[in-house]
């Protein structure tokens, strides 16, 4: 008598296509199609692979007027280069009350080493120079009162090493 093996070609057959997505996800997921790497203020060493992109995400209310900007020296043009910049606000749009992120988008074009500063400005804390760039207001005159540190700009500053 001839047995049929029916069930079990059945089920390879449909098992087969369900672990090859699997696999295929797998995959996927460990090449960074997951999207960029983001990195906060405390996070100042990053390393990248040549292609790869990655935000840094910076604390920012822009209801009260402070920025953030890529400060000089711009990060080295054969190493990084800039993909982008974005605001994220915490709430509602219209309440206009709460803070946020600014976000810097980078993609790493070259091996080597760079660094990133960027400047906090306040309110009236700095001088926009256009093409997103900005510089610390000049110091206030001899004799008068100087601003309180909050609203003095402060520098940030990010190492990245390109593999």
């Amino acid at each position: 008598m001839m047995r049929t093996q029916l069930p079990h070609t059945a089920l390879r057959r449909g098992l087969t296509p369900a672990l090859t997505t699997l696999t295929a996800l797998i995959a996927l997921t460990g090449c960074g199609l997951t999207g960029p790497t983001t990195y906060d203020t405390d996070e100042t060493a990053i390393e990248a692979d040549s292609g790869e992109e990655f935000t840094l995400s910076v604390p920012s209310n822009a209801s009260l007027g402070e920025r953030w900007y890529v400060a000089e020296p711009k990060p080295a043009a054969r190493v990084l280069r800039a993909a982008g910049e974005d605001q994220e606000n915490a709430g509602s749009e219209a309440d206009g009350a709460g803070g946020g992120n600014q976000l810097f988008r980078f993609k790493a074009v070259g091996r080597g080493s760079t660094t990133i500063r960027l400047i906090h400005c306040p309110v009236r804390a700095c001088i926009d120079k256009g093409d997103d760039s900005a510089t610390a207001s000049p110091p206030p005159p001899a004799g008068s009162t100087a601003a309180p540190a909050s609203s003095r700009p402060t520098y940030h500053t990010y190492t990245v090493t390109v593999k």
